[in-house]
């Protein structure tokens, strides 16, 4: 009976160290998942808006805006981005006030990817974008026929030409994605809402348009797609 017992220990420790050695090996022969080597400079994407560009050509006699910007990627999360432009603007009211306007812009911000690496390990070449920019423009704004009405007498008079030059500045918050399309060629879109720091004076004349900010409001929206190039 003792030698039976025995063979039953016996064999029920083989058993357990058999199952033992076939899971660890198993355990060893699981995939192992790669951590992806992010370089702290991922290249530099120069890029142009074709949003601004289809805009003045095809919808709007008014405006002509055209911008373009450059890009780097840091450890494919960081993307500092500098962006710069020009617009001129030549519009006349219904109440025949003629208002003209041209000058260069600039913006300065950062963008942050949120698109996280694939299951494999791998680095996703699209973004998804959230960021700020910082805009400043310093344009000239030319403002002729503007009457000023008296309710008293019941006539107007019209102001000399005024010409403008303030310095307008104003901050964004951008969303967007963008796209590898074949090569080291890229597209996307971004979605700007846009908030102006610098107001005018009670008493001033307002320019109608702030080149790269768009109409003079407290606040408006912006819509840019951009094609790019990434070294």
């Amino acid at each position: 009976m003792q030698s039976t017992y025995k063979y039953l220990l016996i064999s029920l420790l083989i058993c357990f160290a058999a199952s033992s050695i076939q899971a660890q090996d198993k355990q060893d022969k699981k995939p192992e998942v790669k951590t992806p080597n992010v370089k702290w400079w991922d290249g530099m994407t120069l890029q142009v808006d074709a949003a601004s560009i289809a805009s003045s050509t095809l919808l709007s006699k008014d405006v002509y805006s055209v911008e373009a910007g450059a890009q780097i990627n840091l450890k494919n999360k960081y993307l500092p981005i500098v962006e710069l432009g020009y617009a001129s603007v030549n519009k006349t009211s219904l109440e025949d006030i003629r208002f003209k306007t041209n000058g260069f812009f600039g913006r300065v911000g950062m963008d942050f990817n949120l698109v996280k690496k694939k299951k494999d390990g791998k680095l996703s070449p699209n973004l998804f974008l959230m960021g700020l920019r910082l805009g400043m423009t310093n344009a000239t704004y030319t403002i002729n026929n503007m009457v000023i009405s008296n309710d008293y007498w019941g006539a107007g008079q019209t102001l000399p030409e005024s010409k403008l030059t303030p310095t307008k500045i104003w901050f964004e918050l951008v969303f967007g994605i963008r796209v590898k399309m074949v090569n080291n060629i890229y597209m996307g879109w971004s979605l700007r809402n846009k908030h102006l720091l610098t107001t005018d004076k009670v008493g001033d004349i307002s320019p109608w348009y702030i080149p790269g900010y768009g109409k003079n409001a407290s606040s408006n929206w912006g819509f840019s797609y951009t094609v790019g190039y990434k070294f």
